[in-house]
């Protein structure tokens, strides 16, 4: 991941908002991350050793801080990303206090050690079950745009499981990243179970090198493709999720008011900051009447503006670069024949890295708008001849995380979201289960691999271990072979998987003639 040497020894924060600086953290020196990897094995040796019950109790208690600094926490979250205020209190706050309540009702269930069946025939007098035991420490690396919920999902599910965590966050939000740490260690955690290294790439990759034992990253393809190169030596298990172009496919049977209300939140949540935005629109001629308008209207409607105010919708950018970003994609998209609907420009006299949410038209497929993920509030609509065509067109993309249908007809929807190429389809609706921890999230493609939330993310924290069970004595498929060892077992498969009645008796009475001429 690391071609060269950092130079970095600080992280700035930035209020995105205003541009003033709230903050300096300091990177962590690369010779001190080995040792806090050390911590908190260390820490998790005894951590490990409580049940889940017990460890649970430390997971109420943070939850029971989370609940009562929820208005501070969600100010820092609007003040170093920039999200709204009643964004960050929902879609970061609320998941993790839900995240906490699922784990407190459903971890010891998942994480109990359970009966497997046996064959009765072959396997008599045996038994089997399965263990759920931790792995080690696991390595968060986490994004800037969901600073809070994203890494605190797989920190919570990992410490259940009973394992160790350093968190590598953005160097972007630093500063969420400590008060996230600090709150575990205020919840009464062991000291040094949850790590924490702040910095770049260089430190990402001395965190991955340094004995790690799974990685959870959420960034983008090449980061993850990175992060894969250097855990291949050491075949360290990871789960990538690394972001999507989610297409919205708009069937001609909706109700115009309540799509555009949809889509447009779902389009410009987060200023268009999130993996799962609606990244592109397609629209089914004859589309619904008005719905174009509608959608343009409700955006040209968004208020852009301080995002601690309650009555802004529409946030900044999280910092300048960003901003080109989005300024590129929309230049390279008129310079070839794109429309701007509404929108279009960036707004400095707000003081930050404001862009207007924006939507385009009289699009073609050799746009940048539409072979990249845009993470910014610019919505490309196309319309297209059939529901065939958007299908075409929206599984043509080489990520495949979240995608959205649109329609009236709800078995009819259901029958399409077969066929998309996502890991996540909503009906009516997107990004919501993101805060849902009983929904698992991840995608396909060049999306990634591995499941955040839900049972699937907590079994990939533990290592499953089968344990057998026999009494002691000698088996019938134990040295020596012979004819009849040969015939016997071919004869017990018989038993087993003849169909007809017969068979199945004959299979019986050549075991019982068989089984005197074992020499075992």
């Amino acid at each position: 991941m690391v071609t060269e040497i950092s130079k970095q020894t600080t992280l700035v924060s930035l209020n995105p908002a205003t541009k003033e600086q709230i903050g300096k953290t300091p990177c962590t020196p690369l010779a001190e991350i080995p040792e806090i990897i050390s911590r908190s094995r260390q820490a998790a040796e005894s951590w490990r050793k409580l049940s889940v019950a017990e460890r649970l109790e430390y997971i109420k208690a943070f939850r029971d801080l989370l609940s009562e600094g929820k208005d501070a926490v969600s100010k820092l979250i609007t003040e170093e990303a920039g999200k709204p205020f009643t964004e960050a209190m929902v879609s970061e706050v609320f998941g993790i206090l839900e995240t906490c309540q699922w784990l407190e009702s459903r971890a010891e269930h998942i994480l109990r050690s359970k009966p497997v069946p046996l064959n009765a025939v072959f396997f008599t007098g045996k038994r089997a079950y399965n263990l759920y035991q931790p792995l080690g420490v696991i390595a968060v690396v986490s994004p800037w745009n969901y600073p809070f919920s994203i890494p605190g999902a797989s920190i919570l599910l990992a410490l259940v499981a009973g394992n160790g965590v350093v968190l590598k966050p953005s160097p972007k939000t630093p500063l969420v990243a400590a008060a996230l740490v600090g709150l575990f260690e205020k919840a009464g955690f062991p000291p040094g179970l949850v790590g924490l290294v702040q910095g770049d790439r260089d430190e990402c990759e001395k965190l991955i090198t340094s004995g790690v034992d799974r990685i959870v990253f959420t960034g983008s393809v090449n980061g993850g493709k990175a992060i894969m190169a250097i855990a291949a030596p050491r075949l360290i298990p990871l789960t990538l999720e690394l972001g999507g172009k989610h297409p919205a496919i708009v069937l001609p049977d909706v109700d115009a008011k309540v799509a555009a209300s949809g889509i447009v939140w779902n389009a410009f949540t987060n200023a268009g900051q999130a993996c799962a935005s609606i990244d592109r629109l397609y629209l089914v001629k004859p589309h619904a009447s008005g719905l174009l308008d509608e959608i343009v209207s409700r955006t040209k409607a968004l208020r852009i503006g301080n995002p601690m105010d309650a009555n802004t919708d529409i946030g900044p950018l999280i910092d300048a670069p960003q901003l080109s970003r989005i300024e590129e994609m929309l230049k390279d998209a008129v310079s070839k024949g794109a429309k701007i609907l509404c929108g279009g420009k960036a707004r400095p006299d707000l003081g930050g890295f404001y862009f207007e949410p924006t939507i385009i038209t009289d699009l073609s497929d050799n746009m940048r708008v539409l072979q990249e993920e845009i993470f910014g509030p610019l919505l490309p609509v196309v319309e297209v001849g059939s529901e065939e065509e958007a299908m075409q067109k929206a599984n043509s993309c080489e990520l495949g995380l979240a995608s959205s249908i649109w329609t009236a007809n709800i078995e009819h929807g259901e029958k399409l979201a077969e066929r998309v190429q996502a890991g996540i389809v909503w009906l009516n609706d997107g990004l919501f289960s993101h805060v849902c921890p009983d929904a698992p999230w991840g995608g396909i493609k060049n999306s990634g691999f591995g499941k955040a939330h839900s049972e699937y993310e907590l079994l990939d924290m533990v290592m499953i271990k089968n344990v057998a069970v026999s009494g002691q004595g000698i088996r019938d498929w134990h040295f020596p072979y012979s004819d009849a060892a040969r015939d016997y077992i071919k004869a017990g498969i018989n038993l087993l998987h003849k169909r007809t009645i017969g068979g199945k008796m004959q299979s019986l009475m050549d075991i019982l003639s068989l089984k005197p001429k074992l020499k075992k």
